[in-house]
């Protein structure tokens, strides 16, 4: 059976964002193994049918965190003898990468779900960023973005060589699924006491500062100043991996902020799509992204959507038609777009609706999953591998 390795940072993340398309792979025909930095979502995927691989990949940017991952990478591709490696995100893709390539794997995929880099960045860690990007990608057979935009800033950049060697397949949402808000979710809302009989502004991700939770507090605390009949509904909390560990100072923040009574944290949920059907406006003021599956997930529920104009979540967000777009780091705008829809309700749902209509025309989980999939296909048929 054609084998192939999928790289990540972490469990949570191959179950949250990969597993429709490591289904996908399967479905094909293909035996899936994943390495990871194990976590509660390990044996999860093992009993999905996945080969499991305890791999600690820790994002950080100190080399000397990354010796061990390395060589457990390089001795597991060599020993099972990989059709292909797949990496994601970018500290475990740049490990990947290159012990796939110290291993002499014939097919090294990238999957990018956004540069670490971004154009607000000061220019000499992006061009640090740039010049590492461009050093792996001359390990990298083919790239794969879920951003267009992702996409030809690779090609303008050089990180990719040619346009042969990289494919958009975006992002995708599972639209049964994902579906507008129905009675029952506001039932639901109604049972907690932070959200009964407000207008609620959501947000659903990692708590962390490039998300821009500080932002989100900030104009927290102006909207509820100015419409106390609010509420602030954050799905998602801070991994022990994650940098920042941000988390803990944003239930703190809320705390001194005076504003327990109108904020409802869910912490990490299987039920995303329970909580976006409470919401009445979704946010997300992130600082860099690919293409943000949380956004298109909010579009399927029909949610107008404020978000930041960078690269990924202004290819989501049609301005003006399926939400508003403001600039990343501005409270003030982001506090004003939120206001604006809250004060137009007639506006806000028509967005809602041009949003999922959206989302079915041009993000469907199903068509995401056969461009995955394909890659994977014509790159090995490419090096003669015939799958089976």
């Amino acid at each position: 059976m054609t084998k192939v390795l999928v790289v990540a940072a972490t469990d949570t993340m191959c179950r949250v964002l990969l597993k429709p398309w490591l289904n996908g792979l399967t479905e094909a025909g293909y035996e899936v193994h994943i390495a990871c930095s194990r976590g509660r979502d390990f044996t999860a995927l093992a009993d999905l049918g996945f080969r499991m691989h305890d791999v600690r990949i820790r994002r950080t940017f100190n080399p000397l965190y990354h010796t061990r991952p390395l060589w457990k990478l390089f001795r597991l591709i060599r020993e099972n003898h990989y059709d292909a490696v797949n990496t994601h995100s970018p500290v475990a893709a740049a490990i990947g990468r290159v012990s796939a390539w110290a291993a002499r794997c014939k097919c090294v995929i990238y999957t990018v779900h956004g540069f670490y880099f971004h154009e607000n960045m000061h220019p000499v860690p992006r061009a640090l960023c740039i010049t590492v990007e461009w050093i792996v990608g001359r390990l990298t057979d083919h790239f794969m973005f879920v951003s267009d935009e992702d996409r030809r800033t690779a090609l303008r950049t050089g990180i990719a060589r040619n346009e042969p060697g990289v494919t958009a397949i975006l992002n995708g949402v599972e639209l049964d699924l994902f579906s507008p808000g129905t009675d029952a979710d506001r039932e639901q809302r109604g049972q907690i006491p932070a959200l009964r009989g407000r207008r609620v502004i959501g947000i659903v991700g990692r708590i962390v500062k490039e998300k821009g939770y500080r932002e989100f507090l900030e104009m927290a605390r102006a909207i509820v100043n100015l419409r106390e009949n609010t509420a602030f509904l954050v799905v998602g909390d801070c991994l022990p991996s994650d940098r920042d560990q941000f988390g803990a100072a944003f239930r703190r923040q809320v705390q001194a902020s005076g504003l327990q009574k109108h904020f409802f944290c869910t912490g990490f949920t299987t039920e995303v799509r329970r909580y976006l059907g409470m919401m009445d406006i979704f946010v997300l003021p992130s600082y860099r992204e690919g293409l943000p599956r949380s956004i298109l997930e909010a579009m399927a529920c029909e949610l107008p959507v404020v978000t930041t104009d960078i690269r990924g979540c202004r290819e989501a967000v049609l301005d003006g038609a399926t939400g508003i777009v403001v600039p990343p780091r501005d409270a003030k705008a982001l506090t004003d777009a939120v206001l604006d829809l809250i004060d137009h309700p007639q506006k806000a749902l028509k967005m809602g609706k041009e949003g999922r209509r959206r989302a079915v025309s041009r993000f469907d989980a199903k068509l995401v999953q056969k461009r995955f999939a394909g890659v994977f296909e014509t790159m090995l048929a490419r090096r003669g591998t015939a799958l089976g």
